[in-house]
C-alpha cells in the first residue's frame, strides 16, 4: 500500500515538472510512508518526507530514529544532526534538484525561510493538492480503518449515555468520553470532546466548562476516536432526562435538522458539487425558518485528519465521487436557546450514500 502511494506521488511530481517534493505535513507524511508521530510543540517537527524520482527518505532527528527504522518499510531514514534545512542542501546538491515542491498548509514561515536560504539555486515551489488528490479516495483498508475508529467511539458514547448526563458537568463527560476512548483501545481522541449544554450549544464548537446540565437540557455531544492513524467523528444530541423532558422548542429544532440530514443522506449522489450537496440539507433548514442559524457547512471529509478533503459547503465546486468519506452534519444554533446537531459518516458509492454508523440514539421527529 505505501509502495503504491510512493509511485502515485511520483507520477505527480512528474507530471507538476517537480524533482523532487518535501512533505511535512503529519498526516501526508504517515500516508506516505508509514512514519505515524505527530508533530509536537507547535512549531516543532517530528520529520519530513523527502521524495524524488528515485530517492525517498525520512527525515527526522534521534529522538525518533526508532521508530522511523521500525516503521518506514519503503523509505529509508536519515538523521540530521544540523537540521532539516543543512540535511535538505547535501540531499539536493547531490541529486541536483532544481525545483522541489512543498505543502504549503504543512509549512511554517520560518521554515520556509530557513530551507529557502540554505539550499542554493534550488526553487521552492507551493504544491497544495499533490497530497490531497490522492488522499481524498479512500481504499478499503483506510474504509474499514474509518468503521473501526467510528464503532470504537459510538460504543463509548452509547455507554456514556446509558449512565445518565444529567447533574454532570460538561467537563465531567467530556473527561469521561476522552478516558474510555483511550481505554477501548483507542490511540486517543481525535479531537477535543465537545460537550456543549443549554444555552452553550448555539456556539457549534463550544469548549466543555463547569455548566451543570439540568433535566431538560439540550446538550449537543461531537466525538471522535483516532485508531490505527484514523478518525471518526460523530454528533448526537440528547435531552437530559429524555424526550418528555424537552421544551416546546425542542421537537421543531430537531426535527427539522433530523429532516434535512436523512434527506441529504437519501439525494447526494457521485458527481455533485459540495455546493449541490449542501443545498440538499440548507434548503430544508431554511424553508423551516432557521436559515440563518444554520452557519457551518453540511460535512467535511475525514480520514487521517478530521477535516480534510472533500469539503460539503456552500463554497465547494469540487465534485463529490466515489470512494469519498465525508460527514453529513446539519444544524441549527439559537442564541440563548442553545443548538441541535446530528452528524453521521457516510462513503459516497456509484448508487450514491453508504452509512458507515451504526449507533442509532436518535429521537424520532422527522415527521
Amino acid at each position: 500500500m505505501i509502495k503504491k502511494r510512493i509511485e502515485l506521488a511520483r507520477e505527480l511530481i512528474l507530471e507538476n515538472e517537480l524533482d523532487a517534493m518535501l512533505i511535512t505535513h503529519p498526516a501526508s507524511r504517515r500516508y506516505f510512508s508509514g512514519y505515524s508521530p505527530d508533530d509536537g510543540q507547535w512549531g516543532e517537527s517530528s520529520g519530513a518526507l523527502y521524495l524524488s524520482h528515485t530517492e525517498s527518505f525520512l527525515l527526522t532527528d534521534f529522538r525518533y530514529q526508532q521508530t522511523a527504522e521500525r516503521e518506514c518499510e519503503y523509505v529509508a531514514t536519515r538523521i540530521y544532526k544540523r537540521g532539516l534545512a543543512a540535511e535538505l542542501a547535501d540531499i539536493t546538491a547531490m541529486s541536483r534538484v532544481k525545483r522541489m515542491g512543498f505543502e504549503p498548509g504543512g509549512m511554517l514561515w520560518s521554515w520556509y525561510q530557513a530551507i529557502k536560504d540554505t539550499l542554493e539555486g534550488v526553487e521552492l515551489v507551493p504544491v497544495k493538492s499533490l497530497a490531497d488528490s490522492l488522499r481524498v479516495f479512500k481504499d478499503a483498508a483506510e474504509i474499514k480503518a474509518i468503521e473501526q475508529s467510528l464503532h470504537l467511539m459510538e460504543g463509548v458514547l452509547d455507554k456514556v449515555f446509558a449512565e445518565g448526563i444529567t447533574g454532570k458537568t460538561e467537563r465531567e463527560l467530556a473527561l469521561k468520553i476522552a478516558r474510555r476512548t483511550e481505554d477501548a483501545g483507542a490511540e486517543g481522541v481525535g479531537f477535543a470532546p465537545i460537550v456543549a449544554s443549554g444555552p452553550n450549544g448555539a456556539e457549534p464548537h463550544a469548549e466543555p466548562g463547569p455548566r451543570v446540565i439540568e433535566r431538560g437540557d439540550v446538550v449537543i455531544f461531537d466525538v471522535g476516536a483516532k485508531l490505527h492513524g484514523y478518525i471518526s467523528d460523530i454528533s448526537r444530541t440528547m435531552v437530559a432526562g429524555g424526550l418528555e423532558a424537552a421544551d416546546g422548542k425542542f421537537a421543531e429544532v430537531y426535527g427539522t435538522v433530523q429532516r434535512a440530514q436523512n434527506k441529504a443522506i437519501a439525494e447526494i449522489m457521485p458527481g455533485m458539487t459540495g455546493q449541490e450537496a449542501d443545498d440538499i440539507a440548507r434548503q430544508v433548514i431554511t424553508d423551516a425558518g432557521f436559515g440563518e442559524n444554520f452557519g457551518h457547512s453540511l460535512g467535511h471529509g475525514v480520514g487521517l485528519m478530521t477535516h480534510e478533503a472533500p469539503s460539503v459547503s456552500p463554497r465547494s465546486d469540487d465534485p463529490l465521487l466515489p470512494g469519498m468519506v465525508f460527514t453529513v452534519e446539519p444544524g441549527i444554533y439559537l442564541p440563548g436557546w442553545g443548538g441541535v446537531r446530528l452528524e453521521q459518516m457516510v462513503e459516497l458509492t456509484p448508487a450514491g450514500c453508504r452509512l458507515l454508523n451504526k449507533l442509532d440514539r436518535f429521537y424520532d421527529l422527522s415527521g
